[in-house]
């Protein structure tokens, strides 16, 4: 059986089909005739989301995708970091209620000061500058470390419950 690919649609027409298609209108006009080889090949660059085009002596020319821009690999793991940061502002809030109680004037600003930290996580200058994710991943742990650092012992479980590497 033979079978068309059109560029336009990026669709494969059999043949035993055209009377149908040219009865509803709507056989493409770059329709061109592929062997079975290069609809195979066709297809892998369709999946693969592949730049396709014909060139000048009639052979297909398969150009790769580009890598996707980083901001949209970093996206799902920065989101990953917002629920976590946000767990533990919580925490941070209920500790810090009890530290109000108590009079301990200490806990509480070192709270509202890691609260500000936090709440800028995912925009601070060490994490705006990775461009992998590798150091991403670094530059968070670093920050969540650095934050945690600056509070008393018991405020840092804050941190521990929700699994981010605090230092003792």
């Amino acid at each position: 059986m033979t079978t068309f690919f059109s560029k336009t649609t990026l669709g494969f027409y059999p043949s035993a089909m055209r009377g149908d298609y040219d009865a509803a209108g709507t056989w493409p006009d770059d329709a061109r005739e592929v062997s079975m080889e290069d609809e195979a090949t066709l297809r892998d660059a369709i999946a693969a989301c592949a730049s396709i085009r014909l060139t000048a002596g009639g052979k297909w020319k398969i150009t790769a995708a580009p890598a996707p821009a980083f901001t949209a690999l970093a996206a799902p793991y920065l989101a990953s970091v917002r629920q976590t940061r946000d767990a533990i502002l919580n925490r941070l809030a209920g500790i810090g209620f009890a530290a109000m109680a108590n009079g301990d004037a200490d806990t509480v600003r070192a709270i509202t000061a890691a609260r500000a930290c936090l709440l800028d996580i995912t925009i601070c200058p060490t994490v705006a500058a990775a461009q992998d994710m590798e150091t991403l991943q670094a530059a968070i742990s670093a920050e969540y470390a650095r934050i945690a650092a600056t509070l008393p012992d018991e405020a840092r479980r804050a941190f521990d419950d929700v699994g981010t590497a605090a230092p003792q």
